[in-house]
């Protein structure tokens, strides 16, 4: 049963907002509207008033029905219609409506959204990543030496845009990749070593010092060197060959000493990123033990099937109560139980151009 950390009697009332996008497939659709049952009825086994808000375009058309003071935001909203790196976006709204959210702030949100910038400041706080540069054009790819390398595009998520030809092993391939990561995707390219090793996924909670979850490997199922990565096809598709040998092993079979060198290095890339609340941190063991961080999840998907809810399972934790330990952490940043004022409606477009 949730209760209010100064009044055992209050019960929280929660919006849990969530995107849907009139392009998706039906399918899609469905599930992602049987994602949100399942998270109402996990959030109200635990005493919540859960009321889901879905938001297609506009953010405060969809949040101006409810006072910040009576009413609690868990943030699963990843994207607004038409525009898929809109997650900074939401997060700004909900701070400037005076709201308690869930999740990362939009500095992580956005920085987290560029992959430039996260390894920057990966590279800046002496985490180790692999070596990496940016190509904004096809010239910069020119002198890179090291190989294998993978190719990604730099503002994407979930796997978008990777496949199994982002791994090149010559400049000629480099140059061909780059190339149609900025002529097909129109965005800057990243071009990093290619770690030959495990695949980790860490899962963390928390606010200052978070706590770790039973770590995830990817046991890739006979797949050569080059083939082992989580692919869009290998994250997505459920009917390819791909999806079915990429398989997530929980807890990874990890020495204590390794296991512990993991979590400290995605500690340090959680902390440097400011995530709150909840993240995911990948990870590319390399055969010499190094812990190269690869990606950095804040808000990462909370899906049933999705990463981090499995390692929530692993450490004992049904749907319902690791959704609502994720709220606890929230309301435990809050300084007091006065909120801010709610800015006008024409005071909010102006501020988020809408």
């Amino acid at each position: 049963m949730w209760r209010h950390p100064s009044n055992p009697r209050t019960r929280r009332h929660v919006l849990l907002l969530y995107n849907m996008d009139g392009t998706w497939p039906p399918e899609d659709q469905a599930y992602a509207l049987e994602c949100v049952r399942k998270m109402q009825e996990g959030l109200e086994e635990h005493g919540l008033i859960v009321r889901p808000v879905e938001v297609r375009r506009d953010v405060w058309g969809a949040l101006a029905p409810y006072d910040p003071r009576e009413w609690v935001v868990f943030n699963w909203c990843e994207a607004l219609e038409g525009d898929p790196y809109a997650e900074a976006q939401v997060a700004r709204c909900l701070e400037a409506a005076g709201f308690l959210y869930t999740g990362s702030g939009p500095w992580t949100l956005t920085v987290a959204g560029n992959k430039a910038l996260m390894k920057t400041f990966l590279t800046l706080n002496g985490i180790p990543t692999p070596p990496w540069r940016v190509c904004h054009r096809l010239q910069d790819a020119e002198g890179w030496a090291h190989f294998p390398a993978i190719v990604k595009p730099a503002w994407e998520h979930g796997s978008v845009g990777l496949t199994l030809e982002a791994v090149v092993t010559r400049p000629r391939d480099l140059r061909e990749r780059v190339a149609w990561v900025l002529e097909t995707l129109r965005q800057p390219a990243l071009v990093e070593m290619f770690i030959a090793g495990r695949e980790l996924n860490v899962s963390l909670w928390g606010n200052g010092d978070p706590e770790p979850l039973p770590i995830s490997e990817i046991f890739f199922d006979g797949l050569s060197e080059e083939e082992r990565i989580v692919d869009a096809a290998a994250k997505w598709d459920r009917h390819s060959e791909r999806y079915c040998r990429t398989l997530p092993v929980i807890p990874a079979p990890l020495d204590e000493r390794t296991e512990a060198e993991v979590v400290h290095v995605a500690a340090q890339a959680y902390r440097v990123l400011r995530i709150r609340d909840y993240g995911r941190i990948d990870i590319r063991l390399a055969p010499d033990g190094t812990p190269y961080v690869i990606d950095v999840n804040p808000n990462p998907d909370l899906s049933p099937d999705a990463g981090f809810v499995r390692s929530a399972a692993a450490a004992g934790y049904s749907y319902g109560r690791m959704a609502a330990h994720i709220l606890r952490l929230a309301w435990s940043r809050r300084p007091s139980r006065a909120a801010r004022p709610v800015p006008a409606e024409g005071t909010l477009r102006r501020l988020l151009r809408f």
